[in-house]
Order: C-alpha cells, then structure tokens, then sequence
C-alpha cells in the first residue's frame, strides 16, 4: 500500500499489496437499475465490487462512458482493471458530465462499477466503437519511466522509517539517485506529464533533508495529475513495492 495515500487514485503495485486509493469505501447496498445501451446504467451510492451488469456490445473494441454523478469524488472501473493491466478512473463530480474510455479485450468481463459516497446519484452512458482504444504514445513512455523513480522514493522512506532497512545516509543516497532520475525525466518528457514532472523537482529537493519523509503531502497534486492522466491513458504507473511484501 502506498504511503500516506499520497496517489488519489490507482496504481499498479508489484511485490506488495495495493488498492484504489482517494475515493469513499462503503459496505452499503446500492440502489442501482441496470439497462443494455444505449440507455446505460444508473444508481445511487456505490456499487460494491464486482459492481452491477454492463453489457458490452459485440465486436466492440474501446467504450466511451459519458459518467455524471452528483456529488463529491469518483473512481469508475470496468471489468477487472488489476486482472487486464488497466486502470480504474478517477474525479469530482462537480466537473460535470465526464467521457471515461477503456480497451475492450477478450477477457473484460460485463460489470461496472462505481465507488462514489452514499446517497450519491450516478449515471454511466456507454458508447461503444469497433475502433481500438487510442494509447497516447508519449504519455505511456513517460508513465513507464516515472513509475522506478516513484517507486524509489517510496521505498526509500519505506525501508527508513517503516522496517529499517535502510538508515540515513542510504536513505539519502537513494532519494539523490531518485532526484537526479525525476530531473532528467523533466527535461526529456514529450507528453503533458512534463508539467507535473517540473513541479516535482523543486518539490522533492525541498525534502531532501527530511529523512524518511520525502513522500510528503506537499506532493499530492503533481503526484494526482500524473496519475490521473497515466490511468486514463491506460497506462497505470508501476510501483515496485521492495520492502514488506
């Protein structure tokens, strides 16, 4: 599990276990009605998962999902993200109607489902094409390289302050080789995640001296943008997890 719950939504984790991070849990029953498309599917309060039934439409390939809901955060998944290597994806409410897309494969199974808080209304609209999902070619290349430099920092302050593992001058070593990796990724990037990348740097410096606490709130937004935007590319950031297990 990441520290600090500082990614508001989901990662990939490797060597240790992992879960949907930022969004409201509840064991409530929803009230939920399930139509084929066009019509979609609508509900109040979370779906639990699985979730509830969403047909897809044969010969599909890739699904926009035109999601709205009333209040308060989101994260909508379709099928089982973890088994196909995709991404649940994530957001406010209040940003209106959102167009939530996946890959359909093989193996995506026909369920939906919805994590928002009690008593929140939701409809998900699907449109389906025979076209395949279209994977932003830079974005995912700069998805894979920052998910090492993520999990470095993670398991610096990790192997320092939860199993000591590491004491403070190999701490520092990593954070250093961790911090001059981000620099580089911040000069190269040729996606939208260069922005992010930039806020990062001087963030991360400023933590320097902090030992075992380089993952700090004080990175959430960069961390949340980079995220968001590598799961809706469907290319989740990998976390390799070196401690604990």
């Amino acid at each position: 599990m990441l520290v600090g719950a500082l990614v508001a939504a989901s990662v990939v984790l490797a060597g240790c276990a992992g879960q949907a991070m930022g969004a409201p849990a509840s064991t409530a029953t929803p009230t939920v009605s399930a139509t084929p498309s066009p019509d979609g599917v609508s509900g109040t309060g979370p779906t639990g998962f699985p979730g509830v039934d969403f047909p897809l439409e044969a010969g599909a390939r890739s699904v926009s999902v035109e999601f709205a809901c009333s209040s308060g955060p989101y994260t909508v998944e379709l099928s089982d993200s973890m088994m196909l290597g995709q991404a649940p994806v994530s957001g406010e409410c209040a940003t209106g109607t959102a167009t939530l897309t996946w890959p359909i494969t093989e193996r995506t199974t026909e369920t939906l489902s919805v994590t928002v808080a009690e008593g929140v209304d939701w409809t998900a609209v699907p449109t389906f094409s025979d076209e395949n999902f279209a994977t932003d070619a830079a974005i995912a290349a700069d998805c894979e390289q920052f998910g090492p430099i993520y999990s470095a920092f993670m398991n610096a302050d990790q192997g320092y302050t939860f199993y000591g593992e590491l004491d403070a001058d190999h701490w520092a070593a990593r954070v250093d080789e961790a911090s001059a990796e981000l620099r580089s990724l911040a000069s190269s990037a040729q996606s939208e995640l260069r922005e992010s990348f930039d806020q990062l740097v001087p963030l991360v410096s400023a933590r320097a001296d902090q030992v075992g606490q380089v993952m700090h709130p004080d990175l959430d937004g960069p961390l949340s943008a980079i995220n968001a935007a590598c799961n809706a590319n469907q290319t989740p950031l990998i976390v390799q997890g070196e401690f604990g297990g």
